[in-house]
């Protein structure tokens, strides 16, 4: 029995080398012939022929160089061999590999890494065995592991090892998946997602980006809320780089108009995010709009009138937002531009309109304060309204918004240093620091 046991080594030593392989199968033949039921020489004649069928299937050199790798038992030869460039889809028969090397304990393996959190070596096990794609039906010769574990290890892996989760990789994960796997899979991303922070955010764009990929190979689309997703914090990141640039720049800057335009644009665009993202880009322009006030306020610079406009406009659309008093208090730092203190000529009012004015006002002036107020504006009378606000004024005189509207008529009247004094007042009270 010894004797037998030794001679089945040395057929199966014979079967590890191609040019002795065919040798291998003439032997064991023999062996068959005189113990055909003998377990040890069926399990032999089992990896031999295996070894032959793959190679005789070989047809180009990218499959005679994988199969000869498969002969000589070494698995991690095999993976290379399998990953070159021009290996395509193997021919059927090499799907009994399977037979030969422990593929699907490095599988088990892998699965086992992810549970453990162990992302270093699953990555490192990844990048082999998703070449195991180009196998036909390789599939099915692997155990069940629950797949939708994969999301845990994208969300890590892709920060490890980027370069790996290509299209090999896409291909791989698809093949292995199951329609509920994939519709699973992307639910539990997308809760993931929805709760990263700026920081990881990046991360989480390369694992939608990889999963959209996966799903290329699918039957399974992506899932429409992942894009979405994906869309909004592409934007947000955009947005975040662009006041970043813009505060280091903003130092040394010497021409401040695009910067206050800057402004706005900042503003207006924060608007428009998830409550986690909302926070940090609220935390970055806050510094960029102190910046900016700091640099207004300690210059000659004119703001434009209609910028003045907008950046009252869309601070009182939302004053709840910490930063709109600090872009408020940029729009009263400074004079608007010197052409756009020119007053403009007022336009001729037909006499019997401007009588009936005056009648309505005057009629109205003694019931409605809000009606009177608007007379006042539409005729110009600029004492009369300033008189409105003073005595609004004098019943609460730490209310910023009396002494902003008051700093607003100084400005129609031209008596700039008393509305720049107001406008001090004003952002004194509002707590903006200039």
């Amino acid at each position: 029995m010894l004797l037998f046991g030794s001679s089945v080594n040395e057929i199966l030593a014979l079967s590890k080398k191609p040019e002795t392989l065919f040798h291998a199968r003439d032997e064991i033949v023999n062996l068959l012939l005189s113990n055909p039921s003998s377990p040890l020489v069926l399990h032999a004649a089992q990896i031999i022929y295996s070894k032959v069928e793959i190679l005789e299937s070989a047809r180009s050199s990218p499959e005679i160089r994988v199969a000869n790798s498969i002969i000589k038992g070494n698995l991690n030869d095999f993976y290379v061999s399998l990953s070159a460039s021009d290996v395509k889809v193997l021919p059927n028969k090499f799907d009994l590999v399977f037979n030969l090397l422990p593929i699907t304990r490095d599988y088990s393996k892998f699965f086992d890494y992810i549970s453990n959190s162990d992302y270093m070596r699953a990555t490192k096990l990844f990048s082999k065995l998703k070449f195991i794609h180009k196998i036909p039906n390789f599939e099915n010769f692997l155990p069940k592991e629950q797949i939708t574990s994969l999301w845990s290890f994208f969300s890590q892996a892709i920060e490890i090892s980027p370069e790996t989760f290509d299209t090999d990789a896409a291909k791989f994960v698809a093949s292995i998946s199951t329609q509920y796997d994939l519709h699973s899979l992307y639910m539990k991303t997308y809760v993931w997602l929805s709760g990263l922070n700026v920081y990881q955010a990046q991360n989480g764009i390369k694992t939608v980006d990889f999963e959209t990929m996966v799903s290329s190979f699918s039957h399974v689309k992506i899932d429409p809320n992942l894009l979405q997703w994906k869309y909004i914090v592409s934007k947000y990141l955009s947005l975040y780089t662009s006041i970043t640039n813009a505060t280091r720049q903003l130092s040394d800057a010497k021409d401040l108009s695009p910067f206050v335009r800057y402004a706005t644009d900042f503003y207006r665009s924060s608007q428009d995010f998830p409550s986690q993202y909302k926070k940090q880009l609220s935390k970055i322009l806050g510094t960029y709009l102190e910046l900016l006030l700091n640099r207004v306020s300690s210059t000659e610079f004119r703001i434009p009138k209609d910028t003045i406009n907008d950046m009252r406009k869309l601070a009182s659309s939302n004053p709840e937002n910490p930063n709109s008093s600090k872009l408020v208090a940029i729009a009263l730092s400074a004079y608007p531009s010197s052409s756009d203190r020119k007053e403009t000529d007022v336009q001729r009012i037909s006499p019997w309109v401007y009588l009936v004015l005056v009648l309505t006002g005057v009629t109205f002036s003694l019931f409605i304060p809000r009606v009177r107020l608007t007379v006042y504006r539409i005729l110009k009378f600029n004492k009369l309204e300033l008189g409105f606000y003073m005595k609004k004024l004098s019943k609460s005189p730490e209310n910023f918004q009396w002494h902003m509207k008051i700093a607003e008529i100084y400005e129609k009247m031209g008596r700039y240093e008393e509305a720049q004094k107001e406008y001090g007042v004003a952002m004194k009270l509002m707590g903006v620091r200039r």
